[in-house]
């Protein structure tokens, strides 16, 4: 019979680049760098809830541990740590292998030692807390939005949620688009790397996981400020346009990418690290003085819709 502490000798235990102490003691030790802080995070994923059933296990570790990386990538920090502990119902040999792969190729791309973390039985979930270092006081926060700052966002948003609407068929799709759309949900890319300078530049900054609406929303609110939002200029696909069904870009939420704040006097400061990162940025929007939030279309009129995003208990 395996034990859970050959679970984590298999599967877990793996050579750490960065931490004094890691797996097999009672806890871990890691160094700091002078003149830095560190930031943390923790995120739960629990099956039928955050991912379906038969989601391949390989896809499953990287995305557990990636959409951690974006919550450190949000606050501007640079993630080196991590902690896992997962539930499981019964030990699954050939499930444990694609899972720990998969959560490695992750750790690995991005330099994350596993320093620790718990096994137990029980119906799947998972648990990751993140760990990683920013320099003193220059943590990216979502009360620092600014008047007259652009809204920002990376990449394409909504490709997710239209994949997750496509497995459970309430959504039908052209063959390359779906693929697209489930690999934006399952195999999400964090923006570490433009994460990382985004501080000497930016305002304020949140990553997408509930849903755009809901989570500028955190800004707006943490900040007292208001937004008005170009409806037209949101990055997403064709295909939301022509059937308008806007829901998935405004609330769909899973996304993963960065929303931030900045003077308009840094746009090409912007646009170059974005360069340098490879990473996609587009101007959205501008926070205004009055505290709401408008949604306008291409001749400047205000657009209604649902601005619920996801919350576990509404």
């Amino acid at each position: 019979m395996t034990s859970e502490f050959e679970i984590i000798e298999h599967y877990f235990k793996k050579k750490m680049k960065q931490t004094a102490l890691g797996v097999g003691d009672d806890a871990a030790i890691i160094n700091v760098q002078k003149d830095h802080q560190l930031v943390i995070s923790s995120d739960m994923l629990i099956e039928n809830i955050h991912f379906l059933k038969n989601t391949n296990p390989s896809r499953l570790g990287w995305k557990s541990l990636a959409v951690n990386l974006s919550d450190i990538a949000a606050m501007g920090g640079k993630p080196k740590w991590a902690t896992l502990s997962i539930s499981l119902p019964k030990i699954n040999h050939v499930w444990l292998k694609k899972f720990s792969g998969g959560f490695f190729k992750c750790a690995n791309q991005f330099g994350i030692d596993l320093i620790g973390g718990d096994t137990t039985r029980g119906p799947l979930s998972i648990s990751i807390t993140i760990m990683g270092e920013i320099k003193k006081n220059q943590g990216l926060l979502r009360s620092g939005a600014k008047i007259n700052d652009d809204i920002w966002v990376t990449g394409q948003l909504g490709l997710a949620s239209m994949g997750l609407a496509s497995l459970q068929r309430k959504l039908k799709l052209a063959s390359r688009l779906k693929t697209k759309c489930i690999n934006a949900l399952e195999v999400p890319t964090p923006k570490v790397s433009l994460g990382s300078h985004l501080s000497r530049y930016t305002n304020s900054c949140i990553d997408i996981s509930d849903g755009l609406i809901q989570d500028l929303n955190h800004i707006l609110k943490a900040s007292k400020v208001g937004a008005a939002l170009m409806l037209n200029d949101i990055p997403c696909e064709k295909f939301i346009h022509t059937s308008k069904q806007y829901q998935f870009v405004l609330n769909g939420g899973d996304d993963y990418e960065l929303l931030f704040t900045a003077p308009k006097k840094n746009r090409s400061y912007i646009k170059t690290i974005a360069k340098k990162t490879n990473t996609a940025v587009n101007i959205i929007g501008t926070i205004t003085h009055k505290k709401d939030l408008k949604i306008l279309n291409e001749q400047g009129k205000s657009v209604t819709f649902n601005l619920r995003g996801f919350d576990h208990f509404a």
